[in-house]
């Protein structure tokens, strides 16, 4: 690691940053991935991660983009809990954010995600993207039973939001509206654009992005 900080833009990007990560600890209290290039950090949080990468499924990121003060050169994974934790020892015109001291290794942190190659698919509108959300999320609450475990839980989850989106030709999985959803990027009567790259698809917008890989078996 080449640094224990990293200086962002403004004061902006650290609220824009604490509100991303406590939308993504409400879905997953997991962890969060800091990819920074030059003056760009990209902060990756899962949403959906099969209990076993192998066994086929689907992965789905969140993913936002702020830009930093300085230069960095950063990979790492800490959880939730300690970027929040850091956050609130941060002043109110603060930038200057000290990495946490313990990193973490999660699976899906492993996943090469596409840079570039990207083709542009087609646009989808956010209003049809929130309404697929909640009737994914009305599917799994009736779907649980009483007092699930995990592996119920993660079943159930995968089952349901890898059924297209309804109404959409452009073929993107449920889970990708629930994550645009869940994490603040539907802007209503806006529009996101849908992205492919071989077995991934990203659906973006100005106020973030969702990364979705379908994974296939490994014999």
């Amino acid at each position: 690691m080449a640094s224990d900080a990293v200086i962002f833009d403004d004061s902006n990007s650290v609220s824009d940053l604490a509100n991303f990560i406590s939308r993504a600890k409400t879905i997953e209290d997991d962890a969060a991935q800091f990819v920074a290039r030059n003056t760009a950090l990209a902060v990756y949080v899962p949403v959906l991660v099969p209990s076993d990468l192998g066994q086929g499924g689907y992965t789905i990121l969140g993913m936002r983009v702020h830009r930093l003060a300085q230069p960095a050169d950063l990979k790492a994974s800490y959880s939730l809990a300690s970027i929040q934790d850091r956050l609130a020892r941060m002043g109110e015109s603060t930038v200057d954010f000290a990495l946490p001291p313990v990193e973490e290794n999660p699976k899906w942190a492993g996943i090469s995600v596409p840079v570039s190659g990207w083709e542009d698919a087609g646009a989808v509108a956010n209003d049809m993207l929130t309404s697929s959300a909640q009737n994914g999320i009305d599917a799994v609450a009736q779907a649980l039973p009483e007092n699930p475990g995990l592996p119920v839980l993660v079943q159930i989850r995968q089952r349901i939001w890898a059924a297209d989106v309804q109404g959409e030709d452009l073929k993107i999985p449920m889970g990708s509206a629930f994550a645009m959803h869940a994490l603040g990027f539907l802007a209503p009567g806006g529009q996101s654009r849908v992205f492919r790259n071989g077995s991934w698809t990203r659906l973006s917008n100005e106020r973030g992005h969702v990364l979705v890989r379908k994974a296939s078996l490994l014999g």
